[in-house]
């Protein structure tokens, strides 16, 4: 009888509360169709009268130093990630009349022995709440005058693309050397010569290969009846491209068109064997290079006699970065004996620009896998702090974050460390037969070095021995 009551209270009082996110939710459906409907009647007029594009729009050259703070940072960040690449800035530029009421600004980079040009955009609006936006371009023309583009922009397109354009928007792979290697293998699977005139790092007036690429577009947007000519250096859009960009633009289609992008982009590239997914998340889990191991390495079972693979890749990533440790993975070769399976070697650099107090933080690794002899390197994680004034300043740059491993004074490398560890694994009370996992070597709290390996017992019990790492 209890139980009933119960029973009948709680229904008396999550019904209504059911009821109630039931109505709501599909009065949100009732109203949105004609919210919808009332943005196209009152957007496209708007659009009609107000949206003029130029013709040929001005990218205005600028120093680095006339670039904003936030700017200054995103554009840098990309341009040094694609360095390790070989490309080369080409100058920055500002651009008002792309994006009505914001500013764009640009960084235009060129590849050019593989004939690809990049462009690092941040954009900031001039009014509202719309959050800053940043994005990465590459682009590269073939011979017969067709192009591909790669791009993360995070906003649909109003307009379809040209023709003459595939257009791939990923819009979750951030990092730009991971949205570079679709870019070029994607190239490499088409089997089309690329045409690499196109990009001339010689080129005395870069800001042409950007107003170049963007007339091509206008011009083929009114071909096809997307935009008419308004004067004789602007263009409108016509009453189809209007209803259609309004209609891409509108909520709640904006993002179903953004994700529908994403999923062909995803589709083409998954018909060359490509898979996105591996591109996208953490960048210490990301792979945007691999390079085969020299013949000559042989077997390598040590940290340093990898390191001296892995030291010459690491400093063409990033000339200033500095090794903080290494982790080996464990495991066991037919005869029972402990090996290494593979070593990851953590990287990090700190970059200061003292006349914006901005002290910006990359770290990366680089995975040796000795049973396939190759090396792999991951995209940079990166972080930036800014002082406020120069007494913060002071205080943020008195110390180093880095925690480098002392290599000049020397240490105890895995072949010698790894047997003392087992002894002392094994030696632990109920510790019965174990399985040796991984042994890690770092600075401790203290600026220590120190070896810490790992194994687990036949009931999945964690194991750990540590061990100063100096000889």
């Amino acid at each position: 009888m209890r139980s009933l009551l119960l029973s009948m209270l709680r229904a008396s009082v999550l019904l209504p509360s059911c009821a109630l996110v039931l109505l709501i939710r599909l009065l949100k459906w009732l109203i949105a169709p004609p919210v919808l409907l009332l943005q196209m009647l009152i957007g496209v007029p708007l659009a009609l009268l107000r949206i003029r594009q130029p013709l040929r729009p001005r990218f205005i050259p600028l120093t680095e130093a006339e670039l904003p703070d936030a700017a200054w940072v995103a554009l840098t960040d990309t341009a040094e990630a694609l360095a390790a690449d070989g490309f080369v800035q080409r100058g920055d530029f500002r651009c008002d009349e792309l994006i009505q009421g914001a500013t764009l600004w640009l960084r235009l980079l060129v590849q050019p022995d593989q004939g690809v040009g990049a462009i690092s955009a941040h954009i900031e609006f001039n009014a509202g709440k719309q959050p800053r936006r940043q994005f990465t371009e590459f682009s590269t023309t073939f011979d017969d005058s067709r192009v591909l583009d790669t791009n993360n922009f995070s906003l649909p397109y109003s307009l379809p693309a040209p023709t003459y354009l595939a257009r791939l928007q990923l819009k979750d792979v951030w990092d730009p050397r991971a949205l570079y290697t679709l870019h070029r293998e994607l190239v490499a699977s088409l089997a089309q010569a690329v045409d690499e005139s196109k990009i001339d790092p010689a080129e005395p007036d870069p800001a042409r290969l950007l107003t170049d690429s963007y007339a091509r577009e206008i011009q083929a947007l009114i071909n096809q009846g997307w935009l008419r000519v308004a004067d004789e250096d602007q263009v409108r859009l016509t009453l189809r491209g209007a209803l259609t960009g309004v209609w891409r633009q509108a909520w709640p289609l904006n993002s179903l068109y953004l994700r529908a992008a994403d999923r062909r982009a995803r589709q083409l590239l998954a018909e060359h064997a490509m898979d996105a997914d591996k591109f996208t998340g953490g960048a210490l889990a990301i792979v945007v290079d691999r390079q085969p191991l020299p013949k000559e390495a042989g077997a390598i079972t040590t940290v340093w006699a990898g390191y001296g693979y892995v030291r010459p890749l690491a400093r063409h990533t990033d000339p200033d970065v500095a090794l903080e440790a290494v982790v080996v993975e464990l495991t066991h070769d037919a005869t029972g004996v402990t090996r290494p399976c593979e070593f990851r070697y953590s990287f990090r650099s700190v970059h200061s620009q003292h006349e914006r107090r901005i002290r910006r933080l990359q770290s990366f690794d680089i995975v040796f896998d000795p049973v396939n002899c190759d090396l792999a390197v991951t995209a940079m994680d990166r972080e930036f702090d800014q002082a406020h004034d120069e007494t913060e300043w002071r205080e943020m740059t008195a110390r180093s974050p880095l925690q480098a491993l002392p290599l000049e004074s020397g240490l105890r490398d895995l072949d010698t460390v790894l047997p003392a560890a087992l002894k002392a694994l094994n030696a632990q009370p109920g510790a019965g037969c174990i399985e040796p996992d991984s042994a890690s070597l770092y600075i401790d709290e203290e600026r220590t070095p120190r070896w810490q390996v790992v194994a687990w017992t036949e009931d999945d019990t964690p194991l750990h021995a540590e061990l100063d790492a100096r000889v």
